[in-house]
């Protein structure tokens, strides 16, 4: 591939997301394996220099960050390295990490935020030599007199000049008697089980480290599954990562121990975020196997996530169905018509997701009163929360409520629920020990066997009139099994955003959402595939026919809900969405570290239970069938937050293109100017094979669904911007959508104004660049055509250059006013619309552009003391004895922003060791082709708050700006010059007119390339 090409590649907007995060995941990849390799061989320079690369290219990566933070450190940003240290421990509870913060605050001369990160060490995490030693010198350094911690063996050992004979311990508020034993102390059997451990010392205020966490030391985190060679998996203690956890297989109805295994091997095969875990495996041989389900419980008395499970479920089922089909055993007994709800399945039976079933349900006639089943387990506030809102909405409706607590570790929740159920009427149900999301549930269901039921998470929240849409739609159909509302939180069902985290509703939100839902889309039914398990309407006759779920399989939860609507499927029945009920939802929390590896393997589960039911999903998900009903919300909530202010206009719209860049920023302001005057400021955006309409004063993500198909929902689209009272189109890009969009103004009865960006007016290359790749000199109509001929359009239309010339000029002509960015803006767009007046109108205030008064003593204190950003990697830095001009080149790279230039010039100077080298504050298409020259160094992209700093930071002499196109403003000019930077600029555009006006840099010939750039550069004199 030609270099060319690969930009064309790059910028080639068919190319897809996942794509996009393909290239992008393999260069962060490439960019920590060197700064990894660079750490080892004791380059902390340059591995400070890729590892800040890998986190601008994988943001918020754990493991990044937890290296970056060693290399920060090591170069002297020690503030820089406690900031990513207290980052990554909101996310990531980890021992190596707040040893790390409890370091570095230290040496910053912070003892008190060095206690605070050492008392959480202490307090939770076992002592490691190197541990006890770091705690032996803060606590010298800080006067404390006592502290302790627990070993490995779970032995507690106090420290300090004067260590009293008898101090006081309590477990969870409760005195205990303690034994002496190798100069700590050890505590009563079961003391395992305990919250906290409180250590008291007469004539001392506080022990550091107490209260120490009973209930994190001895926590086990692990998942089990069947493997091809036996029961496989890992585990490991998160705070004590030194021990290897002993864990039980145990009988699941007796709890008859059948045998202790201890996993001793770490794991290399399991993907994790946490930095530095040490996981252990598990593995079991076919032959040391029971015969029959086992518990798999670790240390803690807890299960293990897949737990329980019998390891060789499919091959009896196998074993049998073949001995079925050979007549050896007898066929499966019908199920009696009469009896309440079936039995699950003990077998392992495929049953194929397929698109059609002709199977008949067996339905009954008539009604069955509603219970709700919600099985609680972890989280006291959330699951009170959830009792409250389903309280309120069933008080005085005869519905029964079970709350089933699946053996809580909690005893505040448990105590909590036990209140809130008796004050209430809910029936509670109590596990001896926890057996699973899909047993609590099936508990439940056999309290209220004979009734529709609502399976609920403990983690949602509802609002009135919830039940009465589900049963509404649950009865709409005779072959109806299950039905599931709208939730901000439910895979396919998830609103508003079908594929993106939403952000969870509270109370006042949820019961608005609930309202709106139904005024959108009440009485609605959607058929789906699968219904969701966090609110699950299941009717009497469908529970009764396709029985309870598989708690055999899929141990603690996820998947379960699936396989039952699977077979529910199959058996001819139904699955509705009700669109016009929504229940928020909180999240799964109780499956910790866990939920990602059991999601994984029940996933898996799913697909050998179901073959093709992924694949059943996909082309449900592709069609999107509960698009309109998304929609209808979404005009719902639109609508509701119109702005009405009088007789003024109310809207005005601002047409736009979906790249980003400096165009989103102008509209982004023109935005906030119109939204200080009162008047609701709405954009619109192609998508693919549509466009989108926003609201600036929301997220981007509010109503994701108002798209409109152009040109089918033209009349949509112009009767909803009616409605919305526009009485302006703000037309600033229009790449990217057809032509009708040139009518919009007109549509809508309403003047419209124009801000040229670019040269798409009369350019479908947009930039003004030819075949060869350069400034094409604007030639006539006859030349525009050859160059589109010859290099392609960049516009989605394809239209011939006088219809487009002619179309653009009546557009500019009937404005109320074209507004461009510079006075050569203004002269290139006269020479092709000589009738049109051209306003221009600056994009920046004067005074936004002059060096930041206030950050740059800041700056220059902190960046002078640090290497300059890519002088590892380059092996030259400004303070050397032969320092090469550096120069500093801003923002997205691509061919028109000058990366040609860049790479003849890097390639010439590595072949004439030229005192010569180029950071790129920013990225690029093809990163290492220019990196591999050894004279540029690319930080990777950067957020707009981060800029300047990142600017400073590199050290230049100068910014470089070698764009070939003639830009109509020059964002990144604006930012060196506020970095302090003179700009060095080609004599093109409003580049060379601003540098000219301001005498802030120099500008040079646009035709110089290689080495007569790099004459040209090397001889300039950036002292003055």
């Amino acid at each position: 591939m030609t270099l060319l090409q690969n930009m064309l590649f790059w910028q080639d907007e068919t190319l897809t997301k996942e794509e996009r995060m393909a290239l992008a995941s393999a260069q962060a990849q490439e960019s920590f394996r060197r700064g990894n390799a660079a750490w080892e061989s004791g380059q902390h320079d340059a591995a400070w220099d890729w590892l800040e690369r890998a986190n601008r290219q994988a943001a918020d990566n754990p493991h990044v960050m937890f290296a970056l933070a060693l290399a920060r450190h090591a170069v002297g940003d020690v503030p820089g390295a406690i900031l990513l240290l207290e980052t990554l421990l909101q996310r990531f509870d980890f021992r190596e990490g707040w040893v790390l913060l409890t370091t570095f605050r230290q040496a910053s001369g912070d003892g008190g935020g060095a206690l605070r990160a050492l008392a959480k060490l202490l307090s939770c995490f076992a002592a490691t030599p190197e541990s006890q030693k770091l705690a032996a010198s803060v606590c010298r350094l800080n006067g404390v007199a006592l502290w302790g911690f627990l070993d490995r063996d779970g032995l507690l050992k106090l420290v300090g000049p004067h260590v009293p004979d008898k101090p006081e311990f309590r477990l969870d508020g409760v005195p205990v008697r303690v034994v002496r034993k190798q100069g700590g102390w050890s505590f009563p059997q079961g003391w395992q089980q305990a919250h906290l451990l409180d250590v008291r010392c007469a004539g001392v205020p506080a022990v550091l480290g107490s209260p120490f966490s009973i209930k994190d030391f001895f926590s086990c985190e692990g998942m089990v599954s069947a493997g091809a060679e036996g029961l496989e998996g890992w585990c490991w203690h998160p705070y004590n990562a030194d021990c290897a956890p002993s864990l039980t297989l145990c009988h699941p109805q007796t709890d008859k121990t059948l045998l202790r295994v201890t996993a001793d091997l770490f794991s290399q095969s399991v993907s994790s975020d946490q930095p530095l875990a040490r996981y252990r495996r598990i593995f079991v041989p076919w032959e040391m196997l029971p015969e029959g389900p086992v518990r798999v419980v670790g240390p803690n008395g807890q299960e293990l996530a897949g737990s329980p499970l019998e390891a060789r479920l499919e091959w009896r089922s196998a074993y049998q169905t073949a001995q079925m089909l050979n007549g050896v055993l007898p066929a499966a007994p019908i199920k009696n018509k009469d009896r309440k709800i079936a039995s699950a399945p003990s077998l392992f039976l495929p049953l194929p997701a397929v698109d059609t079933v002709v199977a008949q349900p067996d339905r009954s006639a008539g009604r069955k009163p509603v219970a709700v089943i919600i099985p609680v387990f972890r989280n006291r506030d959330v699951t009170l929360t959830c009792l409250q809102s389903v309280q309120e909405t069933v008080a005085g409706k005869k519905i029964r409520v079970v709350v089933v607590d699946d053996a809580s570790p909690e005893p505040d929740l448990v105590e909590a629920v036990d209140i809130f159920t008796r004050q209430h009427g809910f029936q509670l149900v109590r596990h001896e020990r926890n057996r699973g999301f899909p047993a609590a549930v099936n508990t439940g269901l056999q309290k209220v066997s004979g009734c529709d039921v609502i399976v609920l998470n403990s983690d949602t929240l509802v609002a009135e009139g919830w039940v009465e849409e589900l049963r509404h739609v649950a009865y709409a159909a005779a072959d109806t099994g299950t039905v599931t509302p709208f939730s901000n939180d439910a895979s396919i069902l998830s609103y508003p955003s079908a594929d993106k985290k939403n952000r969870a509703p509270d109370d006042e939100e949820t019961k608005a959402l609930m309202l709106e839902a139904h005024a959108a889309n009440a009485g609605q039914a959607v058929e789906i595939p699968t219904a969701n398990g966090f609110c699950m309407y299941v009717r009497h006759d469908c529970l009764r026919q396709t029985g309870l779920l598989r708690e055999d399989v899929f141990a603690q939860g996820y998947g379960e809900e699936n396989d039952f609507c699977m077979r529910a499927r199959a058996l001819g029945w139904k699955h509705m969405a009700a669109p016009g009920a929504f229940v928020a939802h909180v999240g799964s929390a109780s499956f910790g570290g866990t939920r990602a590896a059991l999601m994984q393997r029940n996933a898996a589960l799913l697909e050998r239970l179901h073959p093709g039911y992924h694949a059943f999903i996909a082309r449900w998900m592709a069609q999107d069938p509960l698009f309109e009903a998304r929609r209808r919300l979404d005009l719902v909530r639109f609508r509701s937050q119109s702005a009405r202010k009088g007789g003024k206009a109310r809207a005005v719209l601002l047409v736009t293109h979906q790249h980003g860049g400096g165009v989103e920023r102008v509209v982004q302001e023109q935005a906030v100017g119109f939204q200080k005057k009162g008047v609701r400021a709405l954009v619109l955006r192609p998508a693919h094979h549509c466009c989108v309409l926003e609201d600036a004063a929301a997220s981007a993500d509010a109503w994701p669904s108002l798209r409109f198909r152009l040109p089918d929902e033209w009349t949509v689209l112009t009767r909803l911007l009616r409605a919305e009272g526009v009485a302006l189109v703000a037309l600033h890009h229009l790449e990217g959508y057809t032509s009708e969009i040139y009518k919009l103004a007109d549509a809508l009865g309403c003047p419209h104004t124009v801000h040229v960006h670019d040269y798409m007016w009369f350019c479908q290359r947009i930039s003004l660049l030819g075949p060869q790749g350069t400034y094409c000199g604007e030639p006539d109509v006859a030349g525009c055509q050859q160059c589109v001929a010859l290099a392609g359009r960049n516009i989605t239309e394809e239209q011939d250059i006088p219809a487009y010339l002619a179309r653009s000029a009546r557009v500019l002509e009937e404005a109320r006013a074209v507004y461009v960015p510079s006075h050569d803006t203004a002269k290139r767009m006269a020479r092709h619309f000589p009738t049109v007046t051209f306003l221009v109108k600056a994009l920046e205030k004067p005074r936004t552009m002059l060096p930041d008064a206030g950050n740059a003593p800041i700056f220059a204190e902190k960046y002078s003391a640090l290497p300059a950003v890519g002088s590892g990697v380059l092996g030259h830095g400004p303070a050397q004895n032969a320092p090469r001009l550096r120069l500093c080149v801003i923002g997205g790279i691509g061919w028109e922003k000058g990366y040609g230039v860049l790479h003849e010039a890097a390639l010439d100077a590595a072949l004439r060791d030229l005192p010569l080298e180029f950071v790129i504050v920013g990225h690029t298409p093809d990163d290492a082709t220019l990196m591999k020259t050894g004279r540029v160094f690319i930080t990777g992209e950067y957020q707009e708050k981060d800029a300047l700093s990142l600017i400073a930071s590199v050290q230049a002499q100068a910014a470089f700006l070698p764009s070939i196109w003639p830009e109509t403003w020059c964002f990144t000019l604006s930012l060196a010059w506020k970095a302090g930077l003179p700009a060095i600029v080609f004599d093109l555009g409003a580049p060379a007119e601003r540098v000219r006006a301001s005498g802030r840099g120099k500008v040079i010939d646009p035709a110089l390339s290689g080495a007569a750039l790099n004459d040209i550069l090397i001889k300039m004199d950036f002292t003055a």
